[in-house]
């Protein structure tokens, strides 16, 4: 058997990629990128406050996954340029109330998602002092931190939303990471004027945790028993 060198398929890239500007572009698109998905976390928020979708969780989840698999055909079709960005915050626009939702749902159920939006407040902290020092291992590491002290002052203030310290830190802890790699991934395949589709491609690579085990396969499969 012919094994591959890489054992995993390369990442998508494109030409003129932010992964291939000067630094300090870079670190432009990072920020503004990171900026505009905490405002889409904000929103989720909002939206889970004000507004009441009748609809079970498995409905959601439906709808969910048919945006997210739309706003997917329309990266692979159109590969860029505006009418990829509009179409790409529709979907992402018709998602934010639903994703409301499902996070009321989850909290409503005793879960501590709140704490996610604390992750995400962190991440922009993290941002606007880290400067031309950001780091993706150094946000993940320093945000995660900071999160320990945080939930369990907001536990012993009884706040009913943090039940579990351990839990909610771990998911938090995945999510920062989820964001880093992510993005990491974003600036191999964007271009520097692409921020608004690289804030949507947080939302539409959640489908990558189902995809990207076909893809594996399929990479797999171009080499042969001899």
């Amino acid at each position: 058997m012919k094994l591959p060198d890489n054992p995993f398929p390369e990442p998508y890239n494109v030409p003129n990629c932010v992964d291939d500007q000067p630094y300090p572009d870079k670190i432009r698109f990072i920020k503004r990128t990171l900026v505009g998905h905490l405002v889409t976390i904000f929103l989720i928020a909002i939206s889970a406050q004000a507004l009441t979708i009748p609809l079970t969780d498995p409905q959601l989840l439906v709808l969910l996954g048919i945006l997210l698999f739309l706003m997917t055909i329309v990266r692979l079709t159109l590969k860029s340029g505006r009418l990829e960005q509009f179409l790409s915050l529709v979907a992402l626009a018709a998602a934010i109330p639903l994703l409301g939702q499902l996070c009321k749902d989850i909290h409503n159920a005793g879960y501590p998602i709140i704490s996610l939006l604390i992750a995400a407040a962190l991440t922009g902290l993290y941002t606007l002092l880290a400067g031309r020092d950001f780091n993706f291992s150094g946000m993940v590491a320093i945000c995660s931190l900071a999160l320990i002290p945080i939930l369990i002052t907001l536990r012993y203030q009884q706040v009913e939303a943090i039940s579990s310290i351990p839990f909610a830190w771990l998911i938090s802890t995945v999510y920062l990471a989820y964001v880093a790699y992510n993005l990491s991934m974003i600036l191999k395949r964007r271009q520097p004027s692409e921020v608004p589709t690289a804030v949507a491609d947080f939302y539409r690579d959640a489908l990558n945790f189902l995809t990207y085990p076909v893809r594996v396969y399929f990479h797999w499969r171009n080499y042969q028993f001899q």
